[in-house]
């Protein structure tokens, strides 16, 4: 299992990579389209899309042994936020993983299954697994604030501080010490989007899908880049 997690870890910079370029060409041919640009040269990018969607799959094949293995070593954790949120994000990006393997599986003829339903199933455990990610996200900066807040009120109390200046300067800590946090919550409500317009919950175009897909994978490189701006068990 080690082995696998591993191998599948070093794949995840190539993923993270043409996600943002498998969205940039979404937002691209949309452009396109709307600026009556040549047919030709539209369907190059949806054609570039639609190469690095299935390449993407490829990478993806396995990880959703990846997700399960998080989700056992967060299942018994301390905080109850991980070991609730976490646990069942992972579960449920597993479950979505497995239902994406199986859709690969069954576009190559090696199984035969019900694609739109597969489709549909995987799309809401993505979207279970983004909500649980958000939750997480929404608990810890709740409980961040009302730290703050305290804090804000006894310096004001005990140092008679402008009750501007305090804030100000809190701000500007918070943003420094929990980056990691506040990434981790502008990925997840862009990658909201994404489960929630394949579901038909929301309409949106192309192009708006392609942003929010190429901010989110930005972030993720970000990540990647700097490990203090990655949040544990994500």
């Amino acid at each position: 299992m080690n082995f696998v997690i591993d191998l599948n870890n070093k794949t995840a910079g190539r993923d993270r990579v043409a996600r943002f370029v498998q969205y940039g060409s979404k937002t691209a041919w949309h452009y396109m389209e709307k600026n009556d640009f040549d047919n030709e040269s539209i369907k190059k990018f949806k054609q570039l899309e639609q190469s690095l969607a299935a390449f993407r799959k490829v990478l993806r094949f396995g990880r959703f042994v990846d997700s399960l293995h998080t989700a056992l070593r967060t299942v018994n954790h301390s905080d109850k936020t991980i070991r609730y949120c976490v646990t069942f994000s992972k579960i449920a990006h597993s479950l979505y993983l497995f239902c994406d393997h199986c859709l690969w599986l069954n576009r190559n003829n090696f199984l035969q299954i019900n694609a739109p339903r597969w489709g549909q199933a995987g799309n809401r455990y993505w979207l279970l697994s983004i909500i649980m990610n958000l939750v997480r996200d929404v608990v810890e900066l709740n409980n961040l604030f009302k730290a703050i807040l305290k804090k804000k009120i006894l310096n004001t109390l005990n140092r008679k501080v402008a009750p501007k200046d305090v804030f100000t300067g809190e701000a500007v800590q918070f943003v420094r010490s929990h980056k990691d946090l506040l990434l981790d919550t502008v990925k997840n409500s862009c990658d909201l989007m994404l489960p929630l317009s394949n579901l038909g919950f929301v309409r949106l175009s192309p192009g708006t899908i392609g942003v929010v897909g190429m901010i989110s994978s930005v972030l993720s490189l970000y990540t990647l880049v700097d490990q203090k701006a990655k949040l544990p068990y994500t």
